[in-house]
């Protein structure tokens, strides 16, 4: 049987080590042990995607513009999540008026 899978060529890095990577790439880390706290448990690539703005250009060194900070990162991250809730109320209240028309 011939597998049709792709191998992941990332491995493992602890949250410890992502902290430091982005510290050296220079985004300022007040609190480690709670930046830690969320890429293990929300997630580098997830909030890689609010990290994004942050960067110097060209984006594609991972460099990350004078004064931006891991809590920016949070700010971001937040502000996301609360807008899609409420919009997922509203559009809940669209469809129950729909099916009552």
């Amino acid at each position: 049987m011939i597998s049709h899978t792709v191998p992941f060529g990332k491995g493992y890095t602890a949250a410890r080590d992502l902290v430091s990577l982005l510290q050296e790439r220079g985004l300022f880390v007040s609190n480690t042990s709670r930046a830690e706290h969320f890429l293990e448990h929300i997630g580098y690539y997830r909030l890689s995607a609010y990290m994004y703005p942050l960067l110097k250009i060209p984006k594609n060194l991972h460099l990350y513009k004078e004064g931006a900070t891991f809590e920016q990162v949070m700010m971001l991250y937040r502000f996301d999540k609360k807008l899609r809730v409420f919009l997922f109320n509203e559009l809940e209240k669209i469809e129950v008026f729909r099916i009552l028309e």
